[in-house]
């Protein structure tokens, strides 16, 4: 009798339809066992791909910044983590010539479009000062601190020259104000020119020798600083000609007979190279009246 019920039953249950909800048990059964034999990865590979997601993550963040904002967070980093100094200049290359002038032709720029817009071109009055005021500082900031670098012993003589040369050019092309109070940020840049000139001459004397340079790179030297003083009517790198004179006078004359390129005072303001022929093309001079 048993047997014949358990026969009765199962043909009842080969007779009737599934439900869906029996096709869903059967389906999730059959799904999760391999689930169960799946080999779990260890820790240590999760820990793996926790970290490269997070440095996917931090590089697509940086990648969203621009060149402002990265030089600020790096510069808040060097002033309030100063354990983490040390390790972030290491990373951060020695400027180049070009790349100095790139940054400082970009400051200028800055600096020239602070000036608040007036019907006959820029003035020079106590008002436009204070608003190009922190443009200008940053600007002559900037080239001081470059032209320490670039005159340091470990420049190359070339390059240190041709660097106060552009940078001397730029000081020239800075405005002159109608409050002398005002133009002493022009006239401290030009004094501190004047001894990085100097010391550049002094550091280029300890190790010039003949087969390093001809009479002609000394020459042109001396013609750029000796454009520099006239343009100045001679107030401001005296110091600087004189040691030019004192120790590689000798160099621009094949006979090595002490020679400095004079420049009457006729040709003031004329004897300059066009700023247009130096490294970045230049801007007019601001504030120039016509």
């Amino acid at each position: 009798m048993t047997y014949l019920q358990v026969n009765q039953s199962n043909d009842m249950y080969r007779g009737r339809k599934r439900r869906p909800s029996e096709d869903e048990e059967m389906t999730e059964t059959t799904t999760s066992r391999p689930m169960l034999t799946r080999k779990s990865k260890s820790p240590e590979q999760k820990r793996q791909r926790t970290h490269l997601q997070k440095r996917s993550t931090r590089g697509a963040l940086l990648e969203t910044l621009d060149k402002e904002a990265l030089v600020n967070i790096i510069d808040s980093l060097l002033k309030t983590q100063p354990i983490v100094q040390r390790d972030i200049m290491n990373y951060i290359p020695a400027p180049t010539i070009h790349s100095a002038i790139g940054v400082l032709s970009d400051l200028e720029k800055k600096f020239i479009q602070s000036f608040p817009f007036k019907k006959h071109g820029p003035g020079r009055d106590d008002y436009t000062f204070s608003r190009v005021q922190e443009a200008l500082t940053d600007l002559v900031d900037t080239i001081t601190q470059y032209a320490n670098h670039f005159t340091s012993s470990q420049i190359f003589p070339s390059n240190s020259f041709t660097f106060l040369n552009h940078v001397t050019h730029m000081a020239h092309r800075l405005p002159d104000w109608d409050n002398e109070e005002n133009n002493q940020l022009k006239k401290e840049l030009y004094r501190d020119l004047n001894l990085f000139w100097k010391t550049a001459i002094q550091a280029t004397a300890a190790k010039l020798t003949a087969d390093q340079y001809s009479p002609d790179s000394v020459r042109e030297w001396a013609k750029q600083l000796a454009q520099h003083h006239s343009y100045t009517d001679n107030n401001y790198f005296t110091e600087s000609v004189v040691e030019f004179s004192r120790q590689l006078g000798y160099w621009m004359d094949s006979n090595h007979q002490p020679t400095f390129p004079s420049l009457s005072s006729s040709t003031h303001h004329h004897c300059l190279t066009p700023l247009e022929n130096t490294l970045i093309p230049s801007h007019s001079v601001v504030g120039d009246r016509r």
